[in-house]
C-alpha cells in the first residue's frame, strides 16, 4: 500500500483511505474537538498533507510492521491538526502531574495518562487488557491525590490537560527513550524477564515513552475496532485528493490503437 501511495497509484490510496480515515476522524474528534464542526475537511486535510509533493510523506517513512506504520500515521494527524487547533490552557501542570504519578506504578501510571487522554475506564480496560475496576481505582487514587495538590481541581481537570501535557512530554525526548520495536516485544512478550523490568522502569520514569507507549497501545486498539470507510465515501476522497481513476481496458485499447 505504502509503495502504490507513494506513486500516486489509486489502488494504494483507495486502501490507505479506505481504512485509516475512520482513524484519522476517531483521534482528531477525540483530541481536537474544537475542528469537529468540520471533521469531514480536517479529515481530508489529513490525506492532502501525506499526498503534498507527490507523495513524499510515504517516501519518508521507515517502518518494520503495521503498528509502527500506525504511529507514523497519529504522527501525521497531530502535525496536521496541532497546525489548525488552539492550544488551551490546561488546569493541571507537568510538574502537578508528576506530583500525582510520584507514588504510582508503571501499569497505574499508563492508566493515569490514558484518563488524562479522555478515556473511561471501560475504553482503558481493552487497551491496556486489564479490568474495568482496575482502571477506575487508579483514577480515583489521582483525583483524591490531584485535590491536595490542587484544591480547585474537577473531574476533567486531567482531561483539559492532555494536549499541553502530551506535548511536554514529547519534549522530554531523548536518546535513551525506546523504540517501537521494544514497545511491540513487550506486547508480544518477546522480552526476556530482566529486559522487561528494565524497560518498564525507563517506561515509569519518562514521560515521552510513558505518552508513546500509550499512544502505541491506543492506536493497536483503534485499529482492531475500525471499520472500513463505506466506499461512497472513499470515492469521493480520492476524487478531491486528486488520485486519478484507472482507465477501462478498451480506454487503453483505443489510446494504443491511436
Amino acid at each position: 500500500m505504502v509503495e502504490d501511495c507513494a506513486r500516486l497509484e489509486r489502488q494504494g490510496w483507495y486502501e490507505f483511505v479506505r481504512d485509516y480515515a475512520v482513524m484519522a476522524r476517531a483521534l482528531l474528534q477525540h483530541y481536537f474537538p474544537s475542528l469537529d464542526p468540520e471533521l469531514d475537511q480536517h479529515t481530508l486535510g489529513v490525506f492532502q498533507r501525506a499526498r503534498e509533493n507527490q507523495g513524499r510523506w510515504f517516501t519518508s517513512l521507515r517502518f518494520a510492521n503495521e503498528r509502527e506504520f500506525l504511529m507514523s500515521f497519529r504522527e501525521l494527524v497531530f502535525a496536521y491538526a496541532r497546525e489548525n487547533s488552539r492550544l488551551p490552557a490546561p488546569p493541571v501542570s507537568l510538574a502537578q502531574m508528576q506530583q500525582v504519578m510520584a507514588e504510582l506504578t508503571v501499569v497505574e501510571r499508563e492508566v493515569l495518562w490514558l484518563f488524562m487522554k479522555g478515556y473511561s475506564a471501560a475504553q482503558i480496560a481493552p487497551i491496556l487488557m486489564n479490568a474495568e475496576a482496575t482502571a477506575q481505582a487508579v483514577k480515583d487514587k489521582a483525583d483524591r491525590k490531584l485535590a491536595t495538590i490542587l484544591p480547585d481541581a474537577n473531574a476533567d481537570s486531567f482531561r483539559l490537560s492532555a494536549r499541553v501535557l502530551m506535548e511536554e512530554a514529547e519534549r522530554a525526548h531523548g536518546e535513551k527513550c525506546l523504540p517501537l520495536r521494544t514497545f511491540n516485544n513487550l506486547i508480544n512478550g518477546q522480552i526476556s524477564w530482566r529486559e522487561r523490568e528494565l524497560t518498564e522502569q525507563h517506561i515509569r520514569d519518562c514521560l515521552n515513552c510513558l505518552d508513546r507507549y500509550t499512544a502505541f497501545q491506543e492506536m493497536i486498539r483503534l485499529r482492531k475496532d475500525a471499520r472500513p470507510l463505506p466506499e461512497p465515501e472513499i470515492q469521493a476522497m480520492l476524487d478531491r485528493l486528486g488520485i486519478t481513476r484507472p482507465r477501462s481496458f478498451f480506454a487503453k485499447l483505443l489510446s494504443m490503437k491511436a
